[in-house]
């Protein structure tokens, strides 16, 4: 017992020398996608409409100058009125139709009514993945995570020419971008679900019930 013991207290030792003597900047290194060899479809744009949709997700398409025009026609479908946005928005808000309108500007804790009682939100989306069909959100001051958890409706918007083929592109590029990573990397794989032991599947739990992304 006493051997083991001095072997455990030598290992101890080790690592805490290691520790101790670690540089103190930290290296990024790549991030290596652990499916990336799996046979993925050339035609990035199709393959992430196909699973974007089988996740559930409701594919819009639309121009840069008609995105306003195809907010309004989903929110109409739903009847909603009340709209919480980021500051960070690359969109006319005046043009949407909502009889409420907040933009989410402030901390949690003097928004709160407003950002638990809005019917939708609109937010932008730095990436999309073919490989899996979710969109890659970054978290910020300008774009806070609740938009895409509280809201009844999550409007995604994602320009075409960011479609990227792998999980492990979109985070590079996230490291590429900021020399300090966003407290929160998201991927979302469409409206929120979860299901009981009986197997029913139910929307809305944990997120947003309906999750639209316009493609642009």
């Amino acid at each position: 017992m006493s051997r083991i013991n001095e072997i455990s207290s030598q290992s101890k030792r080790l690592i805490l020398d290691k520790i101790k003597n670690a540089p103190l900047s930290l290296e990024k290194i790549p991030t290596i996608d652990p499916i990336e060899h799996i046979k993925t479809s050339e035609d990035m744009l199709g393959e992430l409409k196909e699973k974007m949709t089988a996740n559930k997700y409701i594919v819009e398409e639309s121009t840069a100058d008609k995105l306003e025009e195809k907010i309004n026609q989903i929110v109409a479908s739903y009847g909603y009125k009340s709209l919480i946005y980021p500051r960070s928005l690359n969109i006319d808000i005046q043009k949407i139709n909502a009889e409420q309108k907040t933009c989410f500007d402030q901390e949690i804790e003097n928004l709160r009514t407003e950002v638990f009682h809005s019917d939708f939100s609109i937010i932008e989306a730095r990436a999309g993945v073919s490989s899996h069909g979710v969109a890659l959100v970054l978290s910020s001051k300008d774009q806070p995570r609740m938009l895409s958890l509280a809201p009844m409706l999550c409007i995604v918007l994602l320009k075409k020419e960011n479609i990227v083929k792998s999980i492990s592109e979109a985070l590079n590029l996230v490291k590429k971008e900021n020399a300090i990573l966003p407290s929160n990397i998201l991927f979302i794989a469409g409206p929120s679900r979860t299901a009981d032991i009986e197997l029913i599947t139910v929307f809305g739990v944990h997120g947003s019930q309906k999750v639209h992304i316009v493609l642009y």
